[in-house]
């Protein structure tokens, strides 16, 4: 989840820069829990990464602007079929008098699921292609295990603009049945709160 909402960060910002001319500047993002991943209590019963994975045994060690990821985790979404579809969206906010206010940074896509394997989706070059290739299934495998190869996410970043200030990456998923395309009752939501910081 970190991997792919962080790095969606850098592409975007990437985008934006070949719009028009400007100088970036790097920011660091400092995490302001160090177990990375907050719940929504805005959904009630809502448990954050727990509901998406079980971590007993993934490791996260966030150090010198880095998180690095290991160990596995098991698909942990109850309550779905496999050949379910995901839609997903991942929007950064800044926190600004007294109010948590947008910011142009989002990414929304209708089958998340096609995009998690695809070598050409950015899905899978930040998050996919880190986990063992046998395992590839998508997470609406209720039970099933994701081992990782250890890697790393950067969290220090380049931005065309002044990004200074407290944040919170906000991701939320809902499943939907592949026949009657009815959605299923649990709405996953991970929240991931922190200041950027200029670095240079």
């Amino acid at each position: 989840m970190i991997d792919l909402s962080s790095n969606l960060l850098i592409s975007l910002v990437s985008i934006l820069s070949n719009a028009s001319p400007v100088s970036f500047a790097l920011y660091e993002f400092i995490l302001a829990n160090d177990e990375v991943f907050d719940n929504c209590p805005q959904i009630p019963g809502n448990r954050g990464i727990h509901d998406l994975f079980d971590m007993a045994n993934v490791t996260l060690v966030y150090s010198e602007g880095r998180v690095t990821i290991g160990g596995s985790g098991v698909c942990n979404w109850e309550g779905m079929q496999p050949n379910d579809r995901i839609r997903s969206r991942a929007e950064l906010l800044k926190y600004h008098r007294g109010t948590w206010q947008p910011t142009p940074l989002s990414s929304a896509t209708n089958n998340f699921c096609e995009t998690l394997f695809d070598p050409t989706s950015l899905t899978y070059h930040m998050w996919g292609r880190h986990i063992v290739e046998s395992e590839r299934k998508c997470v609406s495998n209720y039970g099933h295990i994701y081992h990782y190869c250890h890697f790393m996410v950067d969290t220090v970043l380049e931005f065309p603009w002044n990004i200074e200030g407290r944040h919170k990456l906000v991701y939320r998923s809902r499943a939907y049945d592949s026949t009657s395309n009815r959605p299923r009752p649990k709405e996953i939501c991970i929240q991931v709160f922190g200041e950027f910081i200029k670095v240079k």
